[in-house]
């Protein structure tokens, strides 16, 4: 509840907390307020009763009372966080004081010993006996007592699997990320085993079994032999060293144990698929290949060819290594940008992590100036200055255009640069970016629900950094960035009271269709309702001298328009179903609405209300790109009238999925809840493109939500949450 529907009496003592989370007493708030004990006790029962103050009762009698520390944020905001957490690939757990679990997610709950609704209030040690005497147990107690965050990672015995945990202690208890590392240790490992080979060897690669049988050969001994990989894999030895290879390689490894050496290197003929046989050099050693069994790595010698493959060889050691930074990379910014109230702060939090990183130098994220067409600069890590003296274009007519910040802002996709030295679309910017060190770059958009919100660069010191799967990480953190901006300005929209409105005017909206330009009667359209990626229901109402040209509305939108007209009803209504229209779409993907849309007398009215962080310059152009003579009436911001039934809406809608959101909104702006009904379910169903039982399947469970916020009392909500 906010603090302008207090009272005089209760806002004067809210007022005594700071909003730290600072715990008061009964006697210290009545001193503050030179007041009675017990009237103070009543005003802060009523504070606590309209959940402006947490309590908690101490010892015998006492109690104490604190404002949480998130100020304002509502109930909602906090299930929408809660959910955002819920949806990370990490587990996550809170304990308290007494090692009580507050929170546990649906992730890796295999550790504990029921489900998290059923653990909520057991002790940790209760829920997951496992961590007693381990690693884990030492750390959280440490980061319990010193109140310092930690990271510990070890094996966990009960899962038979290794886990990294971050440990953020505060003084009502942890809060522990706990991820599944088992596949980055074997990653390890084998990164290991390529080390070993490439301090061995410096050419044709591979490695037997104990049957002597390949188990990994590499690109040079595949090229050496002529035969392809899958010919090579689980063949023996003798398929290309001959039938004398096991008598001389038994005759080698005896010599080999008897010195203890480790490497040894003999002679031999290798035979290729095209018949020829040719003697190589062929330097191998042991090596454990699993279950205690040893196996042989060798290498076939190329004199001519070794600096090469050497070079290549190192290339895929540093992108075995990079890749294994950037997962660990990518997990450290996604627990990061949670938290991160805003754009820029979130977006500080990305490059900072890459630029701290060893895979890389440094990072910045850049927009586009819609006046001059050229990349601002909004944040940058590792570096001071970088586009100080540089101008990057999105202009496709301006040559400062044609590198990969450009084409990453005009295309939308991911744009590397192997090798800048040796790309000519990097020219106007080489010299600009030698000093740096850069080989190469990627430059990554930041987008949503086909927006872009900027773009990412990311430049390291090694060639062909971004290809692979580190390119495909890169690219994921990309579409991770996108959505917590989204959210981020979807939350600042909900908590603030101000809005940006912009108020359009397009003339003659029906000009180039065959029919009057002026055209009679009003149409307004009252309710827009999202369904799916891209496609909309919208609601509306018309005078009876307009239904033709409702009719006609689909001739006005680039995308697929469906009109249905209610021509019976009073005043008659109609439904459109939209698919990708412009000014929708990117109202929705910036968390806008439309807050009235009409035209009258073939004049188009549109106002559309954004948060006050949002991009307008979006806004405007979708619209002035879908109507070349949209005209921009009015830009101003504005306070939410306290009438707005938004927020309460907010409230009671929180806990809908976006498909019962939509089935509900559009039962209801559609009739479903009148009598007679206006429309049945199997219409409905029909509209929303599913299955007659799915829509009633999403009703019920939207109904029962809705009722669920709306009438359950306050203690019963906060345990569902």
């Amino acid at each position: 509840m906010r603090s302008e529907s207090l009272t005089d009496a209760l806002r004067e003592t809210l007022a005594v907390f700071d909003g730290s989370g600072e715990p008061r007493t009964t006697p210290e708030v009545a001193e503050r307020l030179e007041l009675g004990r017990r009237s103070t006790y009543d005003r802060l029962e009523r504070l606590a009763e309209r959940e402006c103050l947490k309590t908690k009762k101490v010892g015998a009698n006492a109690r104490v009372w604190w404002q949480p520390a998130t100020g304002g944020v509502t109930k909602a905001n906090s299930e929408e966080l809660e959910e955002v957490v819920t949806r990370i690939s990490d587990g996550f757990f809170a304990v308290d004081d007494e090692w009580r679990l507050t929170y546990l997610n649906e992730i890796h709950t295999s550790m504990f010993d029921g489900t998290p609704s059923e653990l909520l209030g057991e002790r940790l040690w209760d829920a997951a006996p496992g961590l007693l005497d381990t690693a884990f147990e030492r750390a959280y107690r440490e980061a319990m007592e010193t109140q310092t965050a930690t990271t510990v990672e070890a094996y966990f015995p009960p899962l038979e699997g290794w886990y990294r945990d971050i440990v953020h202690p505060s003084p009502s208890g942890l809060s522990i990320y706990f991820t599944d590392v088992t596949e980055r240790k074997a990653r390890e490992r084998a990164l290991e085993r390529y080390e070993r080979i490439v301090e061995t060897v410096g050419d044709g690669i591979y490695v037997l079994d104990g049957d002597d049988r390949f188990t990994f050969v590499n690109d040079a001994f595949v090229s050496m032999t002529g035969y392809g990989r899958e010919e090579l894999l689980g063949s023996a030895a003798e398929f290309v060293f001959g039938d004398e290879f096991e008598e001389t390689a038994t005759e080698t490894w005896t010599g080999l144990e008897s010195t203890n050496r480790s490497v040894t290197v003999l002679e031999e003929r290798l035979h290729g698929a095209d018949g020829e046989s040719f003697v190589v050099e062929s330097r191998f050693s042991r090596l454990e290949v699993g279950n205690g069994e040893c196996g042989r790595v060798g290498v076939v010698r190329d004199v001519t060819d070794r600096a090469e493959y050497e070079r290549e060889l190192e290339h895929q050691r540093e992108q075995l290594a990079a890749v294994t930074s950037l997962g660990e990379v990518a997990n450290e910014i996604v627990h990061a940008i949670i938290g991160q109230p805003t754009r820029e702060d979130i977006e500080d939090t990305v490059c900072k992590n890459l630029a701290n990183s060893d895979s890389y130098l440094f990072a910045w994220i850049g927009e586009v100036d819609t006046a001059t067409r050229t990349v601002d600069l909004r944040t940058e890590a590792g570096v001071e200055g970088y586009l100080d003296e540089t101008t990057i274009s999105v202009d496709p007519n301006d040559d400062r255009s044609k590198g990969p910040t450009g084409r990453a802002f005009r295309f939308g996709k991911v744009q590397t640069t192997r090798d800048i030295d040796s790309d000519p679309r990097y020219e106007p910017w080489r010299s600009h970016t030698k000093p740096y060190g850069v080989r190469s770059s990627a430059a990554i958009p930041i987008a949503h629900e086909g927006g872009i919100y900027g773009v990412l660069n990311v430049y390291a010191d090694r060639p062909s950094a971004f290809e692979r799967q580190e390119g495909k990480r890169i690219t994921q953190l990309g579409e991770v960035i996108g959505h917590a901006i989204a959210a981020a300005e979807r939350k600042q929209s909900l908590l603030s009271d101000d809005l940006v409105e912009l108020e359009f005017r397009i003339r003659d909206v029906f000009a180039g269709l065959d029919s009057p330009n002026e055209m009679p009667g009003r149409i307004t359209f009252e309710h827009t309702i999202p369904i799916g990626e891209d496609e909309f229901l919208v609601y509306g109402t018309a005078t009876p001298d307009a239904i033709d040209t409702v009719r006609n509305l689909g001739e006005t939108h680039d995308g697929e328009v469906d009109v249905t007209v209610h021509s019976e009803a009073t005043p008659p209504g109609f439904e459109l179903r939209i698919t990708d229209p412009p000014v929708l779409s990117v109202i929705a993907a910036l968390s806008g609405y439309v807050d009235s849309a009409s035209i009258e007398n073939g004049d188009y009215r549109l106002t559309i209300h954004l948060a006050p962080s949002v991009d307008v310059h979006r806004v405007v152009d979708a619209v002035e790109s879908a109507y070349s003579d949209a005209e921009l009436r009015c830009h101003r911001q504005i306070t939410r009238p306290r009438d707005d039934p938004r927020p309460v809406q907010r409230r009671l809608t929180g806990e809908l999925t976006d498909r019962q959101h939509a089935v509900l909104s559009a039962a209801y702006y559609a009739g479903f809840f009148e009598w007679p009904r206006e429309k049945s379910a199997a219409e409905l169903a029909d509209s929303l493109d599913i299955a007659a039982p799915t829509f009633h399947q999403h009703l019920r469970k939207g109904e029962r939500k809705v009722f669920d916020s709306l009438f359950s009392p306050p203690d019963e909500r906060e345990e569902q949450s």
